[in-house]
């Protein structure tokens, strides 16, 4: 059951009916039964999954809390760390390693091959493995208590409004919510609702729209000029920030509905100045994990060690070598990953060699044209790594990368021709997807500048409702016409 389906929101209707019925304080309880049928909707062997990551980060938690001996402390913090650690490498990366091991050991003239085994991916496992390996870090830190109801730990885990793809909340932002979520107020319900149209608006209007470019020309780039190679990679680029974002704003917005705040995932990432700052705007709730989690660890671990710029570069790339390998069993994301943290080393290691340029061609930052150059540059490297991010292989992305840098095709006339459902698209659903793209993006500068919900609310009754009206239509119109079929949220995969 996924976000973009009538299916979901008969769910959620009555969810929302049945849970503003209860009294406040049984409310957390329809809350557990609603995210558990959520999740077996699909499979119930996942709620398998999920009980069992629970039960185990629950039990290692009461340990933690209740023995004495500091030792045993780490003891069963690390047990329920590697046993949670060890289940998502089993559904998620045997085979990954299985056949990095076969394919390593071909290249050196040895014929071990090992045979991985099919077993079913729990939806959503790595990101409620994340979440409860904070918890364990944070109750042996001392920074949270542990729970001793283990049916409210159950609900902080498996929370379904950001179960399958984040935010990754932390225990001691969302468990208080859980058990005394705020009273039903209009106004916030209808902003919260404005908030899944507008994440309805973006994944089936504009989201589904890139990934057909992106999909059909992924799929065989040997058939495509570079102008096309292009393209798509930038239409990739648009799709998964839409796509991911969309889901938050769903998430954010069903789980307000309800009482809930969740954090915010995005902040208009592709006017970032900078990959650091593009990470502080990115998948927000991701990159505090790993800062928090991993890299402070290790930058605190590493801190006497000279040369002192070279071990926080090391500890930069174990970040995120993390991050790429979270994010898939595939080569391909591991590289991505490296990338991210080369592009934050070469930034930290020429900020003083850069400020010296700058100020030695009196170079002004402030202006327009400076930081157009700095987002432009940017969204460029962000792009690049994309390549890989989207590619089923290592050589294909080598393959497109080859044909753009050789120009195949440049000439020729049809290279620059888009609209000719090459892609994909015919020409309306082109234009549809060109324009509805700039839109977003005049919304999201916008944005950057004053909550745009705020203003809205500012205005005449007429004047949104209106609004309201045309964000409706536009969905249901719009969404479902075209080229575009309905299509999985892409960070199910993850």
């Amino acid at each position: 059951m996924t976000f973009n389906t009538f299916t979901f929101f008969l769910f959620f209707i009555a969810v929302v009916i049945v849970n503003y019925i209860l009294p406040r304080r049984w409310r957390w309880v329809w809350l557990l039964i609603s995210s558990y049928v959520f999740y077996s909707f699909s499979d119930i062997k996942y709620s398998v999954v999920l009980l069992t990551c629970t039960g185990i980060s629950y039990i290692a938690g009461r340990m933690v809390a209740e023995t004495k001996h500091i030792k045993m402390k780490k003891i069963w913090m690390l047990v329920g760390v590697i046993l949670n650690v060890g289940i998502l490498i089993l559904f998620r990366y045997m085979n990954f390693f299985f056949d990095s091991i076969s394919t390593a050991a071909a290249a050196t003239g040895l014929q071990w091959t090992f045979r991985g085994v099919e077993l079913l991916y729990p939806i959503g496992i790595s990101f409620y493995t994340f979440q409860v390996i904070s918890y364990l870090l944070d109750v042996y830190s001392g920074k949270v208590e542990a729970e001793k109801n283990f049916a409210h730990y159950a609900l902080y885990v498996s929370f379904f409004p950001q179960l399958l793809i984040g935010p990754i909340e932390r225990y001691s932002h969302l468990k208080p919510q859980l058990l005394n979520p705020k009273s039903f107020e209009y106004h916030e319900f209808v902003d919260s609702l404005v908030r899944v149209g507008w994440g309805l608006f973006k994944k089936l209007v504009i989201a589904d729209r890139l990934a057909v470019v992106a999909n059909t020309v992924f799929m065989a780039p040997r058939d495509f000029n570079s102008p096309k190679l292009v393209v798509a990679i930038i239409a990739f680029s648009f799709q998964i920030y839409i796509d991911f974002s969309a889901y938050c704003d769903i998430a954010i917005g069903t789980a307000n509905i309800l009482g809930i705040n969740l954090i915010e995932n995005f902040k208009q990432p592709y006017f970032a100045k900078s990959i650091i700052d593009f990470w502080r705007r990115w998948h927000i709730s991701l990159n505090n994990w790993l800062r928090d989690y991993i890299f402070i660890r290790l930058n605190y671990k590493h801190r006497r060690k000279k040369p002192r710029k070279l071990w926080m570069s090391i500890d930069v790339m174990i970040t995120f070598f993390v991050s790429g390998l979270w994010h898939g069993a595939n080569w391909t994301f591991i590289i991505w990953g490296a990338l991210h943290g080369l592009y934050q080393i070469i930034e930290i290691l020429t900020k003083e060699i850069r400020d010296k340029v700058v100020k030695k061609l009196n170079i002004d930052r402030s202006t327009f044209a400076h930081k157009t150059f700095q987002v432009l540059f940017t969204f460029g490297l962000v792009s690049f790594a994309w390549l890989f991010f989207k590619a089923n292989s290592i050589s294909k992305a080598i393959q497109m990368m080859k044909s753009i840098i050789n120009l195949n095709g440049i000439t020729a006339e049809e290279a620059w021709i888009f609209k000719d459902g090459s892609l994909g698209l015919d020409s309306k659903d082109f234009w549809m997807m060109t324009h509805t793209l700039l839109i977003l993006m005049v919304v999201e500068f916008l944005q950057c500048k004053n909550d745009l919900l705020v203003e809205l609310n500012k205005q005449p009754t007429w004047f949104r409702w209106a609004v309201y009206y045309l964000l409706f239509f536009s969905i249901t119109i719009f969404g479902f016409y075209g080229e575009a079929n309905a299509v999985d949220f892409v960070y199910f995969q993850f």
